[in-house]
């Protein structure tokens, strides 16, 4: 490892430009390494290591570089799905969550979701600039969990707030501890509300499904409290900055905005093609179960390692002209977003048809939307929107 070519995720040239500096390196380096581990650049290589049994989750390690202390919140952590490796525990855990949340089920969700969607954007001014991260992009998401969960939308700024809050795991900052603790400490108890109120007054919702799973033997009741946190913990903060950033990049470039708004059956070859360019998912972190060799490197059991999605997404071999957004790419492989195999994102179904249906909305009720300020934030292992205004019918 100590031979490999160093990459700088604190450089000048990776702020600015990250996805054109990681596909310049990438021509160069296959495997190099950082002061978090190992790197992969290489499309290939990216795929087979997500999907390798030799590389595991690198939470536990995570939650070490937090100093995340005992308690209630490291206790969930260790209990959930998070914590456990490829086999039978987490082929367990994923089965009532797969079942439910599979493109066959997720499509039954489509209708409710479109109706939330569009509630929120009857709501949003127009012919002013507006904060389109307040008004539609965390809304969203969140709502679409209250709705799964039985809640009052008025729940969904709550969800919203602590979803953001307890993703800064990733920071790897151990100075966002205590502030994680806190949030995930007030969502354990939140969860524990909902699934009381399922178990008195179940519905036909997710959260009903969730618990008749439980309560048929499928998982423990901890279990079920840690799905209902998982759902609340991934949800928001990757959603909404997945749709601020679509929509960032699709109405910056006008004629295609039109061109949805005229055409909505070309909507899910543009989301898939921005989640390509500008994946909300730069990096994805496993570590070495046992000493492993890639590339003739040898990777020593313990070793993080990171499957630079953003690389591989800009790999010329399978995506000519890269930094091109175009909706008529065909025959390439799919983007790698939502990781792969059991550690997939069993949310991604959904997460999907929320983007689709905000553009579906938006494309086809504001064909002049304006961007009137759009700033974004990459860390190596994420994009971040930090600011997005619009103004979404203006003035001819």
């Amino acid at each position: 490892m100590s031979e490999l070519p160093e990459l700088d995720f604190s450089s000048e040239e990776y702020q600015k430009h990250p996805f054109e500096t990681l596909a310049e390196l990438a021509r160069k380096w296959r495997v190099a390494r950082s002061k978090r581990g190992v790197e992969i650049l290489d499309y290939d290589l990216c795929r087979n290591m997500i999907l390798d049994r030799r590389f595991g989750t690198g939470h536990p390690r995570l939650m070490h570089l937090l100093g995340l202390p005992e308690g209630r919140a490291l206790n969930y952590k260790r209990e959930s799905i998070s914590f456990y490796n490829r086999g039978d525990k987490r082929r367990k855990l994923r089965q009532p969550i797969a079942r439910l949340m599979s493109p066959h089920a997720s499509e039954a969700f489509r209708q409710d979701i479109k109706s939330v969607i569009a509630d929120i954007i009857s709501d949003i001014p127009t012919h002013s600039s507006v904060d389109l991260i307040a008004r539609l992009c965390d809304p969203t998401p969140s709502q679409v969990y209250c709705y799964w969960v039985g809640a009052n939308k008025e729940d969904a700024s709550y969800i919203a707030r602590t979803s953001h809050t307890v993703q800064q795991v990733h920071t790897r900052n151990p100075e966002k501890t205590p502030e994680i603790v806190e949030a995930f400490d007030s969502l354990l108890d939140y969860a524990e509300a909902r699934i009381a109120a399922a178990r008195k007054a179940p519905t036909d919702n997710l959260i009903s499904d969730l618990v008749r799973a439980a309560d048929n033997g499928e998982f423990t009741d901890d279990d079920l409290r840690n799905w209902i946190i998982k759902l609340a913990e991934a949800n928001t903060d990757n959603s909404s900055h997945q749709i601020a950033s679509t929509i960032i990049e699709l109405a910056s470039r006008p004629t295609i905005w039109q061109r949805l708004g005229e055409d909505p059956d070309a909507i899910p070859t543009a989301v898939n093609e921005v989640m390509r360019i500008h994946p909300r998912s730069i990096s994805t972190s496993r570590e070495a179960l046992e000493d492993v060799e890639i590339e003739g490197v040898h990777i020593a059991k313990g070793t993080p390692v990171f499957a630079n999605i953003g690389a591989a997404h800009w790999d010329e071999r399978y995506y000519p002209e890269p930094e091109k957004f175009s909706l008529e790419r065909g025959g390439q492989p799919a983007h790698l977003n939502f990781g792969g195999g059991v550690f997939s994102c069993l949310g991604r179904y959904a997460i999907t048809i929320e983007v689709e249906e905000v553009v579906r909305h938006m494309t086809k009720a504001f064909p002049r939307i304006r961007l009137d300020k759009a700033e974004f934030s990459h860390s190596p292992m994420f994009t971040d929107v930090i600011e997005l205004r619009a103004t979404l019918a203006p003035f001819e």
